[in-house]
């Protein structure tokens, strides 16, 4: 059996698996030699715990009991999905044929979140950084330049607590470092459908745990050259709307986790609420800003005009 690789997010989630979980899911920089116990274990395991006709169906696909959720596509040879939830910990089983079909871990980072929701923490989809007590939030969509942005800054000193992702409880931002590829060389900046071709390297830039940020640039690629100071509750929806984006409560095809919330019991709106709401606290403890410009490798200067005044 292949070996557990262990993560501790923070002393806030301990996670084990017997599966490689991509870096944007949870960065190897939480990776750790061995926990005693964990909240979520990731396992691929080519039998189910207990057998169908054991279980209660919902439609044709999805299975239960009081202790076991079963997801299994009768349609394609053997692909199975088993959660199983108990008072401290939930187990993600699923075997090699239902990797096929599905992507299992976008089921487990559902459930991450839900666990750090628990505990009234959340992500973010933002990048930041700090030096001496001044740190800067950078949310923006996908591939608008938040990891430039924030390369930019390190030249100056400041250190890195996300490029793409950050853990928020409305007060402080907790890092979140998965590895950055710098752009080196991107001959489409200007053609949005073709700005993912570039030339990069792998970099390891210096890693803050948590800050405190006070002012929150929102990127936009536009074209104009403009910092602008905006309404905090504006800001605060775009926000939470892009992480939704990013970060999926109910990751598609969304049948499995609703089915899974409906056997439950399980209001999952609250979910959605509760992060909306930690994220509208940091962002009204932050002076905002949205940015524009017509290339990403503007954003550090327009915002580094506002920082230095």
């Amino acid at each position: 059996m292949k070996a557990y690789l262990s993560y501790n997010i923070h002393d806030l989630i301990k996670v084990k698996s017997n599966v490689s979980i991509p870096p944007s899911f949870v960065p190897s920089f939480f990776l750790k030699k061995h926990l005693q116990s964990v909240d979520i274990e990731v396992r691929r395991d080519s039998k189910l715990e207990v057998p169908i006709s054991s279980l209660t169906p919902l439609g044709l696909r999805l299975f239960y009991n009081n202790d076991v959720f079963v997801h299994k596509c009768h349609f394609f040879l053997d692909t199975h999905l088993e959660i199983k939830e108990t008072k401290n910990k939930t187990v993600i089983k699923f075997n090699r044929m239902y990797e096929l079909v599905r992507n299992p871990l976008d089921y487990f980072f559902a459930f991450l979140q839900m666990k750090l929701l628990d505990k009234n923490f959340a992500f973010m989809h933002a990048a930041c950084v700090t030096k001496n007590g001044e740190s800067l939030l950078f949310p923006a969509f996908s591939d608008t330049g938040k990891t430039t942005t924030a390369l930019l800054f390190l030249r100056d000193g400041y250190k890195l607590l996300g490029d793409d992702k950050i853990i928020t409880d409305g007060q402080k931002v907790f890092s979140y470092p998965a590895p950055i590829r710098k752009i080196l060389w991107r001959p489409f900046e200007t053609i949005p459908f073709l700005r993912r071709f570039a030339m990069k390297k792998m970099i390891n830039p210096p890693i803050t745990l948590e800050a405190i940020p006070k002012r929150l640039f929102f990127l936009i690629i536009g074209k104009k050259n403009e910092v602008e100071e905006v309404d905090r509750e504006d800001i605060s929806e775009k926000v939470s709307i892009m992480t939704e984006a990013t970060c999926p409560l109910f990751p598609h095809p969304m049948g499995v986790m609703l089915g899974y919330y409906f056997i439950r019991d399980i209001r999952f709106k609250t979910h959605i609420e509760k992060r909306k709401t930690i994220i509208s606290q940091l962002v009204n403890n932050c002076k905002t800003f949205t940015v524009t410009a017509n290339r990403s490798s503007k954003f550090y200067e327009l915002i580094k005009q506002v920082v230095s005044n």
